[in-house]
């Protein structure tokens, strides 16, 4: 024990001081150890020393905690972290070698890669096996050795991702403007993109960042903690991020050379005579993306080939909503049902039996918006007027704001007669000069094909106030069989009155009427309804300026009732 003390204290001196020169000279010329080798004398020291140490199982438990040689790795770390700085700063230099002589890859490879990606890869992996190598004993104080390397890595290959993607827009890519054509240089950037990207990917599991987090939770507050997880944890989210970002901006420049053929293609589609089967009207179509997607397949890893679809999905979903909303004028009796069978053979085309991109993919937010215009652009303007009530119905139960105040009714089926009371209204938005609004309710039976003999009807005015108190009762004949349709409802529509000029509208609310009593339980009599609860309906603005059925009925430029409701539903939306 004596001999191993004065062994200790002597070499733990020299290397000490060995490392803290070393750290200090920072004009020294380091290399990254090649095939992750400890290549220096030093690090070959630390390895002999770490084998050493694991001789201490073989004396007493009770020695282990005065053995100071225990701590062996303290001395070195002058030279890690030194050397960790100096592998950054080679590790750059790589990446920029790299990329000046990267070169395509020949010979039997299943897709377009280049040089610089495996190369660059290899890099960090050195650093990588560097340090797992050392296996540095102490976990909670590598932190700051352990935030070097993920530095060192993930800086890096942040400026690869710049270098790649800047040497393929000085090509020309994003100025080109001739018809879309595959290119090597496009496939191996991408590829080698994502293939340095999944690679950072697994480098927190590698380098135990959580494991290092959990031991250090007991050292400090949750707000140094958090500090250190956000130090440690954002470049290992961020460097994919921002790789992805390069990936995606590049992929979508495909979908953009191709949108003016796909347009071209598209109209050809649409335009058809009706004699045409859609399966032969969309030939050219499918043609023109199978000579460009086979090539893609061929050249792109799967991932980065699914974000090519992805993409030109999404433009060709856009080209098919421009035809179906474009063009105002008379279409072809089959124009709507044609795009509708498009659209399915498109899915079975981009899903390709699963070799493709999955449903849940292809029904995107786009698709079901496109999909949905099919629907209504196929509708009877009365019938999609009735979906639009439909909607403001769904729109009443699901508000809660009271921003446009709130109307307080009552309503019961008294064998075949409705009653509707106007209780009273509170918070009514001012429309006056004066502050106030001189309001009233209109009570409308919707849908107007059920109600079709129940005019709307109307309460008093009431002058200058903002919570106007009616206590009015309304009656319409109608039959429980009437009331039960999930379309049935009342709208409300308050009205600021004007003497000069057109009434203003202050807000509107729905009440379903299937669900009213009376309606649900029509053995009851009269008396049942005494002391009824009211119901607060919150007042409602239109805020979809662009809603669909709106925008669809507006095309219909020889249908006055479709003109007629645009137009009082635009006196209705809310103001900006």
């Amino acid at each position: 024990m004596e001999n191993t003390s004065e062994m200790q204290n002597e070499l733990g001196a020299r290397v000490t001081t060995a490392c803290l020169q070393l750290h200090q000279n920072a004009d020294e010329e380091y290399v990254l150890p090649p095939g992750a080798e400890i290549g220096t004398p030093m690090f070959e020291l630390y390895l002999a020393l770490q084998d050493f140490v694991t001789m201490k199982e073989n004396l007493p438990q009770s020695d282990h905690k005065t053995l100071a040689i225990c701590k062996y790795y303290e001395w070195f770390r002058p030279a890690v972290d030194k050397w960790l700085d100096l592998a950054k700063l080679k590790a750059i230099q790589r990446v920029r070698k790299s990329a000046e002589l990267d070169r395509i890859c020949t010979g039997d490879y299943i897709v377009k890669h280049g040089t610089s990606a495996i190369d660059v890869t290899a890099c960090f992996y050195q650093i990588k096996e560097f340090w797992k190598k050392l296996a540095w004993p102490d976990l909670p104080g590598s932190y700051n050795l352990v935030l070097k390397v993920v530095d060192a890595i993930c800086s890096s290959a942040a400026y690869y991702a710049e270098i790649i993607h800047q040497k393929l827009a000085e090509s020309g890519y994003y100025e080109d403007q001739t018809p879309y054509k595959t290119t090597d240089e496009m496939c191996v950037a991408i590829n080698g993109l994502e293939y340095v990207r999944r690679w950072l990917l697994k480098l927190g599991e590698e380098l135990l960042v959580e494991k290092l987090l959990t031991a250090l939770e007991c050292q400090a507050g949750d707000s140094a903690r958090m500090q250190w997880r956000n130090a440690l944890t954002s470049p290992l989210e961020q460097t994919p991020g921002q790789m992805l970002l390069f990936i995606n901006q590049i992929v979508s420049r495909i979908g953009t050379k191709m949108r003016p053929p796909l347009k071209k293609a598209m109209f050809h589609l649409a335009w058809s005579p009706d004699s045409l089967p859609t399966s032969e009207a969309i030939a050219p179509l499918l043609e023109y993306l199978d000579m460009h997607l086979v090539v893609l397949n061929s050249a792109l890893l799967s991932v980065n080939f699914n974000r090519v679809l992805q993409d030109i999905w999404e433009v060709v979903l856009a080209e098919l909503s421009n035809q179906m909303d474009g063009n105002a004028g008379d279409k072809p009796a089959m124009f709507y049902e044609r795009l509708h069978e498009a659209l399915d053979l498109l899915v079975k085309f981009f899903h390709e039996d699963e070799k493709g991109l999955s449903y849940e993919v292809l029904h995107c937010q786009s698709f079901l918006n496109v999909e949905e215009r099919l629907q209504y652009h196929k509708m009877d303007t009365t019938f999609l007027i009735d979906r639009f009530y439909r909607q403001r119905l769904q729109d009443q139960l699901n508000t809660v704001s009271s921003e446009y105040g709130v109307l307080t009714v009552r309503a019961y089926l008294n064998h075949d007669s409705l009653c509707v009371e106007v209780i009273n209204a509170r918070d009514v938005i001012p429309l006056d000069p004066n502050g106030y609004s001189d309001p009233f309710v209109i009570i409308e039976l919707l849908p107007r094909r059920i109600f079709e003999h129940c005019a709307e009807q109307h309460t008093n005015v009431k002058k200058k106030t903002l919570n106007p108190m009616f206590d009015e009762c309304f009656e319409f004949s109608v039959s429980v069989e009437q009331c039960r349709s999930p379309d049935a409802m009342v709208l409300f529509t308050v009205m600021d009155h004007d003497v000069l000029t057109a009434n203003d509208f202050a807000g509107e609310a729905f009440l379903g009427l299937s669900t009213i009593p009376g309606v649900t339980d029509t053995n009851a009599s009269i008396d049942n309804f005494h002391g009824l609860k009211h119901t607060e309906l919150p007042l409602m603005h239109q805020k979809n300026r662009n809603h669909p059925i709106l925008q669809i009925l507006e095309t219909r430029v020889g249908d006055k009732m479709a003109l007629d409701f645009v137009k009082k539903q635009k006196q209705r939306f809310a103001s900006t």
